[in-house]
């Protein structure tokens, strides 16, 4: 080998083991030779050429792959503040191993704080209610079999302390490029319990959170006792009118932070439809509520301080054991406690009501008079009964009070004291009112009575508070006497004290205009409750009926006595017509007439009758003996 080809073949050996440096990854050095052959320097200034723009390259990718991981680096802070900000947890499902992948806000939201961020999916599926196992499971697979385009799931999920929250869960599948089959799918959790179980106002539980907690507890109680308190504030109502709407939240706070401090770990308060608090507790039995029912009432001893003003609530407080009745679940449970409420609300404040199993006998025919009563009305089973008001003087019959009767076409007639009360609490007795005003009206020109008691007698009708809150009443009235051919001044209206009560002024107009146009007032059931003297002076009134709670025995009760006989002086002054009620026997007549009653009505002259059976039994004169011979 010549010189030269020894000089050029160590030229380019120079060459490349510089040039292999560049496959170890170095760039930042030139090519050097000292050859003077044209072709070894051609292949050097090349080389360097090359290398210069590797450089370059690498320079622009340095660049561009920093500006991605800036960019991919706030985008994942950015998405992770939202995510933060939603409140969600979110969880990665890989099918290939099975495997959930959750966040520690996933972990936390699900009560499950003390695992892994690496789960089994059973695990999720155990922790949700039995009722929605299925449900979640057929949304996974609808998603994954392609049926739909997204995962969407609500369901309830255990809070790790007992109770649950709501949760809605929504993901998305990573499928194979070729075939479709899905890898994996990743989404978030949403909490929804406050939008769905929770009372905006007062920050409680609502109904449904209440039920959902009840049914768990009578379905695995494992000797664990459940039992429930109805907390009525007796006078919220009143008590909220005369707040501003700030300080009416604050009421709401400060109630349920006294509620709270009765329960204990495990137990909660709840909110019933109607806004009734209600205590779900551990205590089964009657004494253990009672003893509960104690310690709430304690708890408002004191006044609540609502900004500069004290404010007193009265309680009443009702308890539904299970120990000593038969639920058959929740629903069966809570309608025992919507029961129990409509008694709570006809006591007086600091009562306590315990539900007993024999009160499921009397819901049933409750329910089977509120039929009774439908069908009353549907099919026209009412009847309208006249009982005789007798003027105590002359012994003769000259009005009448008209009484609703139900004639089933099966059981035949139905005491009133088994549908009136209902009529009441349903909300039926305006409609039973207005089919006594259509049966009533007419009988004043009923040629069999006119024959039988003259032209002139009176019949006077009971008023729903429905009806004498109606500011139509008087027009509407005035309509069907004209129907009738019926003279106004023949027609008594009767009304109670405690519906003139529930709006006085709507109440005292209607009565006004009532009498303007010759329709007369008349109080009823006078002495039955807490009536006052004070109100026959107030209400524009032609006649007060006193209640047979004041005559039963008051031949033999000196207290009755004064009391009726300061009513009777009272209502002389005032120009005011008496009719005494409820005479069933002579002694009583004898009393009462000793003291100057004009008008007697009851059992002792005449039940109440139709109107074949009235004319017939009664006659218009001689249902009394002369006054002289009267013991």
């Amino acid at each position: 080998m010549s010189d030269s080809e020894k000089r050029l073949r160590e030229s380019i050996n120079r060459v490349a083991d510089q040039l292999c440096m560049a496959i170890d990854g170095r760039y930042d050095f030139h090519v050097n030779t000292d050859s003077d052959d044209l072709d070894i320097q051609k292949l050097t200034v090349l080389s360097n050429f090359v290398l210069e723009s590797v450089r370059r390259n690498i320079l622009e990718l340095e660049k561009s792959r920093d500006l991605l991981e800036d960019r991919v680096e706030e985008r994942t802070r950015r998405l992770d503040l939202i995510i933060r900000g939603a409140n969600d947890g979110v969880w990665e499902w890989d099918f290939q191993t099975d495997e959930l992948h959750v966040s520690r806000r996933w972990l936390a939201m699900s009560g499950c704080e003390h695992l892994g961020t690496r789960i089994s999916p059973d695990e999720w599926k155990q922790r949700i209610h039995y009722q929605d196992q299925d449900h979640f499971s057929e949304a996974v697979l609808q998603h994954a079999n392609g049926l739909e385009e997204r995962f969407n799931c609500e369901y309830l999920l255990e809070d790790g302390r007992g109770g649950y929250r709501a949760m809605v869960a929504r993901g998305i599948c990573d499928r194979h490029p070729d075939t479709g089959a899905p890898r994996m799918m990743a989404g978030t959790q949403t909490d929804i319990t406050r939008r769905k179980f929770i009372d905006p106002r007062t920050g409680l539980p609502n109904a449904a959170y209440l039920e959902l907690m009840l049914s768990q507890r009578l379905d695995s109680r494992a000797g664990e006792g459940v039992g429930l308190l109805m907390v009525v504030i007796s006078n919220l109502a009143l008590v909220r009118d005369s707040l501003r709407p700030h300080e009416e939240r604050k009421l709401a706070r400060e109630v349920r932070y006294r509620l709270d401090r009765c329960i204990q770990p495990g137990e909660l308060v709840a909110l019933l439809a109607d806004n009734t608090p209600v205590m779900l507790l551990r205590d089964d039995s009657e004494r253990g509520l009672r003893d509960r029912a104690k310690a709430v009432m304690q708890q408002f001893d004191e006044p609540l301080l609502i900004d500069d003003r004290r404010i007193w609530l009265s309680l009443v407080i009702g308890a539904v054991p299970s120990d000593e009745t038969r639920f058959e679940g929740s629903t069966d449970m809570l309608q025992a406690t919507r029961t129990r409420l409509r008694r709570i609300r006809t006591v007086g404040t600091g009562s306590f009501l315990v539900y007993h199993d024999d009160m499921r006998q009397r819901n049933r025919e409750r329910l089977d008079a509120e039929q009774t009563l439908r069908n009353a009305l549907r099919l026209h089973w009412v009847e309208s009964f006249l009982q005789p008001l007798v003027n105590l003087q002359t012994g003769e019959v000259d009005a009448f009070e008209a009484l609703c009767r139900i004639r089933h076409p099966e059981v035949g007639l139905i005491s009133p004291g088994l549908f009136i009360p209902v009529a009441e609490e349903t909300g039926l007795i305006r409609h039973l009112s207005d089919e006594m005003l259509k049966l009533t009206l007419p009988l004043l020109n009923d040629p069999a009575l006119v024959d039988a008691y003259g032209p002139a007698f009176t019949i006077s009708v009971n008023l729903s508070p429905a009806q004498l809150h109606d500011p139509r009443l008087a027009e509407n009235l005035l309509t069907m006497l004209r129907d009738a051919g019926a003279d106004p001044r023949r027609l008594k209206v009767e009304i109670t004290e405690t519906a003139v009560m529930a709006d006085a002024d709507i109440a005292l107009s209607v009565m006004n205009e009532l009498r303007r146009h010759g329709i007369a007032v008349a109080l009823d059931d006078f002495g039955a409750g807490y009536s006052s003297l004070g109100y026959l002076r107030q209400l524009p009134l032609d006649q007060l009926k006193i209640d047979r709670s004041l005559i039963s025995g008051v031949d033999r009760d000196d207290e009755k006595r004064a009391i009726l006989e300061m009513i009777l002086t009272l209502c002389e002054r005032l120009d005011l017509s008496v009719v005494v009620e409820g005479i069933e026997n002579e002694r009583e007549l004898s009393c009462v007439f000793g003291m100057g009653a004009h008008i007697g009505q009851g059992f002792l002259f005449s039940r109440p009758l139709a109107r074949d059976e009235l004319v017939a039994r009664v006659p218009r004169q001689g249902l009394l003996r002369p006054a002289s011979e009267l013991p």
